[in-house]
């Protein structure tokens, strides 16, 4: 059976491999426990939402590969320690993330009119879909078994327990418009499985570094990393299209602040004309921006 899989995916996940083994090759307990704090970022509202979610994907490809790849032979106990903290900011910065990205395929594609483009269904329950197709799935797979063969710190004996498929590398994908919610619902399911991957601090267990436990956890994390970086290029590469409208380079060039007091602004207009309460059931229109509102404060 055959595999079909992206060029550009697969030379990212090479890359990410290349990354891991040249932090693994300089591990030092020392140098593992100190830990950039990532706060500042992530309530960081003087900015964009493109250009945070463009400095959170960094972050967390880098936190991502510096906490796993380790030297088991060199791997103290306070090391870790501290890669429970890491994990903790690992999570952190996924939950910001797909804060903004339910932002984007909600009030922002909404707003920018993209709705109609897209041929999308104004009923958010309508809406809810699974995005990753079974190919891209077998992608992963494959992925995974490349990893393995490639990076150092994964154990090579398990590579008999992922099936080895034949490969189609793809040429370049064409990325439009109308594919701008398919790529964020991409997005925002590799975010839910790498979530679901990571236990919370408190649940970490020593026993996570033993094999061959170790690389079939760090595995699949690696793998949706690679492909999270993989549908991000092409995300940036459509607001790039975006922005060459006038009107929507101005709305996405917004700071996350001024999005806030726009809405908060128009949410007081709303109740002032009373459009607000009518019979103790809220109006559709402030409804509507009530969720507004509400999705814009989470990012």
């Amino acid at each position: 059976m055959r595999v079909d899989i992206n060029q550009k995916y697969l030379s990212l996940n090479r890359r990410l491999a290349k990354e891991s083994n040249k932090i693994a090759g300089n591990f030092s307990n020392r140098d593992y426990s100190k830990i950039e704090n990532i706060d500042d970022i992530l309530l960081a509202r003087d900015i964009s939402i493109e250009k945070k979610k463009k400095i959170l994907i960094n972050k967390l490809h880098y936190l991502v590969i510096e906490t796993f790849s380790i030297d088991k032979n060199k791997f103290s106990k306070a090391a870790f320690h501290a890669l429970k903290k890491r994990l903790s900011h690992i999570r952190k910065i996924i939950t910001r993330l797909r804060s903004i990205n339910y932002y984007l395929e909600t009030t922002f594609l909404e707003e920018l009119n993209l709705s109609k483009i897209m041929g999308r269904s104004k009923d958010l329950k309508v809406r809810r879909q699974k995005y990753l197709t079974k190919a891209e799935l077998e992608a992963l797979e494959y992925a995974a078994y490349s990893l393995i063969r490639e990076a150092a710190v994964l154990d090579k004996q398990l590579l008999g327990e992922y099936f080895r498929k034949e490969k189609r590398i793809l040429g370049k994908e064409i990325t439009e418009i109308k594919d701008f919610e398919s790529i964020l619902g991409k997005e925002s399911e590799i975010l839910e499985h790498m979530e679901a991957k990571l236990p919370p601090p408190k649940a970490a267990s020593i026993n996570l570094m033993k094999e061959p436990v170790f690389t079939h956890w760090v595995v699949r994390i690696f793998t949706l990393m690679s492909c999270l970086g993989y549908l991000w290029a092409r995300e940036a590469s459509l607001f790039a299209e975006l922005k060459k409208n006038n009107t929507a380079k101005t709305e996405i060039s917004k700071k996350i602040s001024h999005l806030m007091k726009e809405r908060l602004k128009l949410l007081g207009v709303l109740e002032e004309k009373g459009i607000a309460l009518e019979k103790f059931e809220i109006n559709d229109r402030l409804k509507k921006e009530l969720h507004n509102v509400n999705a814009t404060i989470g990012l």
